[in-house]
């Protein structure tokens, strides 16, 4: 997966696509730069990445 920061009529937005270029999400504002849509979605990708580790179990003793 990778992000494109995409120019949306007056202003910027980001899109994660797939390896085959279809869009997973985007972004549901606009930003007034390029690089604010870039940290935005840098933002995201680490929320995305904590959720990540928050959903992850870890076995505490054993199943018998």
């Amino acid at each position: 997966m990778h992000f494109e920061i995409r120019r949306a009529d007056a202003n910027w937005a980001w899109v994660l696509l797939n390896e085959t270029n279809e869009t997973i999400a985007e972004s549901n504002r606009t930003f007034p730069s390029a690089a604010q849509a870039s940290a935005a979605a840098l933002a995201f990708a680490h929320r995305v990445a904590r959720a990540g580790t928050a959903l992850t179990v870890t076995p505490t003793g054993t199943l018998l």
